[in-house]
């Protein structure tokens, strides 16, 4: 049988393979189906990528030389944009749509304030006439029944207006495409198309990545044959390239790649139109749909193509280099350390090695969370303040593995952090005291993140980068080490993680009905289970000891 020793440095040398592995995955290009085209369908264009720009600002003002530089760098790759509005300076579309040799189907944004819309349709028909060669249609409105924020009979009027004025022109309604049937007999007969959306991201039962395309012409076809065969638009389709997974329907750059590139090959051979969501990511949707709604773009928020429409496409290829970089940079100060405490001897190296290598991979992945995830001043503050904590759980850890699996002595026993409080400047802090401590600020973290993704489950991505690695040596150390004290208020947060730990999956899997019934979704969400588990790791950190300390307790009593 393996020693404790020896098992511990096996995991190790798992947990360093795994972490290798995943980052030669992020550089890794893989060969996916190609586009139809190197230039697709339509794209929808809101212009809101730049630092600060959200449409909730009432003063924002988006410049002629942004519009064209986004219109440019667009025009190669679409041959037409959808718009939302024409106002805020998106008067100039039409304009440089023409110019790059593109179309447009021109939205006329209708909110509460009819005061607001006139003056939005005024301006509509005006660029309609203006440029009639760019407009392909008009849309008037955009979920404004999902929003509630018109009748269907206003928005009907609103549409019989427009067509009054430029006839001859095609004119729309957009909307989610269950609210388009639910409202259809309103506002069928109105329209010269029905614009619906088909997002199976964020359907109540999602659909895998690998079923989405065939699962949006399935919906498209049903939709139509509903809508008694009237034309039909798909006005937004498309995949998040980052974010928390819903159900089975992960997000990253390579699923968002492969679903475009399936869904425009279908659409082509079976001759349905479409308009994909969206050319550039959106920061300012992550305050309201969580980091994932900010990652639908082709384009990311700076203006750079994500992937190409054809070949091999690769996750995040800059980050596989800088998790190298940092395996290497632990790699070398624990060596630098080693050699002046003079504990350099083989297994002291082939410790430090895997450390390193997770390390390195658990820091650069939660820095990358840090910078796509974080919407707040506070959540910078939290993350920036973890990450700290992350660097110091890597090289401690290191150091008391280091001394422990070289058969120097056995890891030094946990101080309860509530000892902390007695503490004294001037007063020697032990190592115990400092373990302590990071036990209990991390139980803490976790305990913080799983009551916001209780009460926020939806808009919340789980912390795995952030807590794997810490869940991983904290596991290993306390099993090394000797007795431990533990005060209530670790025995408190160890309870709810772990509580929340076996809610969590339950919740996040569970479809809720309009008639408020519900079931368990058919996909299963990776992300929540491995969030469970390592909830349940923690916990037991502090509980299985306690347990075991009152059973022994017990037993010596009988």
């Amino acid at each position: 049988m393996f020693s404790k020793q020896k098992t511990v440095s096996v995991i190790l040398a798992a947990a360093a393979l795994f972490s290798l592995i995943y980052c030669w995955f992020l550089g890794q290009p893989l060969a996916l189906a190609d586009a139809p085209a190197d230039r697709l369908n339509c794209v929808s264009y809101s212009p809101f990528h730049k630092a600060g720009q959200t449409p909730f600002n009432k003063d924002v003002w988006i410049s002629k030389q942004q519009i064209e530089a986004d219109i440019k760098a667009l025009s190669p790759h679409f041959g037409c944009v959808r718009t939302y509005t024409v106002g805020i300076g998106l008067q100039e579309l039409p304009a440089l749509a023409q110019q790059y040799g593109m179309q447009a189907l021109l939205g006329i944004w209708i909110g509460r304030d009819d005061a607001e819309n006139q003056k939005e349709i005024a301006l509509g028909i005006e660029l309609t006439k203006q440029y009639p060669q760019v407009v392909r249609a008009l849309i008037i409105g955009n979920e404004v029944l999902l929003r509630r924020e018109q009748t269907p009979p206003n928005l009907r009027n609103y549409i019989n207006q427009v067509k009054a004025a430029v006839p001859g022109v095609p004119v729309s309604y957009a909307d989610s495409w269950d609210f388009w049937l639910r409202y259809q007999d309103e506002l069928l007969d109105s329209v010269s198309f029905a614009t619906v959306h088909i997002l199976p991201f964020w359907d109540d039962d999602t659909v895998s990545v690998a079923a989405a395309a065939q699962y949006v012409v399935d919906t498209y076809r049903q939709i139509k044959a509903e809508l008694h065969d009237k034309e039909v638009l798909i006005g937004e389709t498309g995949w998040p390239s980052y974010g928390r997974q819903r159900q089975d329907a992960g997000s990253s750059q390579i699923n968002q790649a492969r679903f475009i590139r399936e869904f425009a090959d279908l659409a082509k051979a079976q001759n349905i139109p479409y308009n994909i969501i969206e050319a550039f990511d959106q920061p300012w949707k992550r305050n309201s749909e969580g980091a994932v709604g900010g990652y639908w773009g082709i384009f990311d928020a700076d203006g750079s193509i994500k992937f190409p429409f054809r070949g091999a496409v690769a996750e995040a290829p800059q980050w596989r280099g800088i998790a190298y970089a940092a395996m290497g940079l632990f790699f070398g100060l624990f060596l630098i350390y080693l050699q002046r405490s003079r504990q350099l001897n083989t297994a002291a190296v082939l410790v430090v090695l895997a450390i390193s290598i997770c390390g390195g991979a658990a820091w650069v992945s939660y820095l990358r969370d840090m910078l796509m995830t974080n919407r707040s001043w506070l959540e910078w503050l939290y993350s920036c303040l973890y990450a700290l904590l992350l660097l110091a759980a890597i090289f401690l850890s290191g150091h008391a593995l280091t001394v422990w699996l070289s058969g120097k002595q056995s890891p030094l026993p946990f101080a309860a952090a509530g000892d902390l409080w007695n503490w004294r400047i001037g007063k020697a802090l032990s190592a115990a005291h400092i373990w302590g401590a990071l036990r209990l600020l991390f139980l803490l973290g976790a305990a913080i993140a799983c009551l916001l993704l209780v009460f926020d489950l939806r808009n919340r991505d789980y912390p795995l980068a952030l807590f794997s690695l810490p869940a991983l040596l904290l596991a290993l150390l306390t099993w090394g080490k000797g007795k431990s004290d533990v005060h209530l208020e670790e025995m408190v947060l160890a309870g709810w993680i772990g509580f929340a730990g076996l809610l969590l999956p339950v919740i996040e899997h569970l479809i809720f009905r309009p008639d408020m019934s519900c079931r368990f979704a058919d996909g299963i969400n990776h992300s929540a289970l491995y969030w469970s588990g390592l909830c349940l790791v923690l916990s037991s950190l502090v509980l299985v000891p306690v347990f075991l300390e009152f059973r022994s307790g017990q037993h010596q009593k009988t």
